[in-house]
């Protein structure tokens, strides 16, 4: 069985107890939660069942208490976010919007090797493809494929037939089928 962690008495076990029941984020009251069930004698693995972590992560809480203190408890994504800044600021990203717009430089339709192609042409950041859909997506933009057309669809001839009139189209249809056979 292993060694059970003890909380340094960085502080008392009400204030751990009023710190977990006044977090207004749901994150950090779990980890006040975890460290207040401690201090009273549970497990990591009991704290961790009750409030829905694994032991392991419990104990990483409980080494970081001791090491840094109370401030450690709190969120770390609200101090430093983190994240990978966007490849394109606002001016590019409108650049970009203009650009959609019109056909790519190797013509055919956008795609996302095509738009993280011109965003590498512009930024000069390495830039994969999926990048490029996640942009297109994100800029309101989704795929144009070309439908796919039946094999005994009608010919051009008979379409434009029947849409002059549906009773011309007809015998006009009648027609141009006797001259197939």
């Amino acid at each position: 069985m292993s060694q059970r962690l003890e909380l340094k008495k960085h502080l008392r076990v009400g204030e751990l107890k009023a710190r977990y029941l006044s977090s207004s984020d749901p994150k950090e009251a779990r980890r006040w939660q975890a460290l207040w069930f401690i201090s009273q004698g549970y497990s990591s693995e009991q704290a961790g069942h009750l409030v829905g972590f694994q032991g392991s992560w419990v104990r990483r809480i409980i080494n970081r208490y001791n090491e840094q203190g109370p401030q450690s408890i709190i969120d770390g994504h609200r101090t430093n976010p983190g994240g990978v800044k966007p490849h394109l600021d606002s001016t590019q990203r409108e650049s970009l919007f203009e650009a959609l717009k019109g056909p790519p430089p190797e013509g055919g339709l956008w795609t996302g090797p095509k738009v993280a192609n011109w965003i590498k042409n512009q930024t000069g950041k390495h830039t994969y493809p999926q990048l490029g859909w996640v942009y297109l997506k994100d800029l309101g933009f989704s795929l144009k494929v070309p439908r796919r057309k039946h094999a005994r669809a009608a010919s051009l001839e008979l379409q434009e037939a029947f849409k002059k009139s549906p009773k011309e189209g007809k015998s006009a249809q009648k027609a141009i089928s006797r001259g197939r056979d």
